[in-house]
């Protein structure tokens, strides 16, 4: 395992920057709006969707809950150290929107409870 690019107090205090939440509860609800509109063929779709019912509208805990997982992410770790600074304001405003929604998206079939062996089943011809 490779070290990591922030301190884990560093990460902390990224996890817990107010001017995150927000956005990571825009990004959820950007993400379940996408698996609506899924084939019901995609790999683990009943877990999934059932994922984006109950987080369309995510509260405050649930976003908070996501953003320790989101925050470690590798890409979001990158792009906060590459502020060069270690205030959270300044760490979260380098993380792009598109960074954060990539996260997500990885991030959703663990969280939907979709075993990798079943991320990665193709779905039988003609259905």
């Amino acid at each position: 395992m490779s070290a990591l690019p922030l301190p884990l107090s560093t990460l902390c205090a990224l996890a817990c920057e107010p001017s995150l939440l927000p956005r990571v509860r825009m990004a959820i609800a950007v993400v379940a709006q996408e698996v609506f509109v899924e084939p019901v063929e995609t790999p683990g779709y009943p877990l999934r969707w059932n994922l984006a019912k109950t987080v369309l509208s995510p509260t405050e805990a649930q976003a908070l809950a996501m953003m320790v997982g989101l925050v470690v992410s590798p890409p979001l770790m990158i792009a906060a150290a590459a502020a060069g600074t270690t205030d959270p304001v300044a760490m979260a405003a380098a993380i792009s929107d598109e960074q954060l929604l990539a996260a997500i998206r990885v991030g959703w079939n663990p969280v939907a409870g979709v075993s990798p062996s079943a991320a990665t089943e193709t779905p039988p011809p003609g259905t």
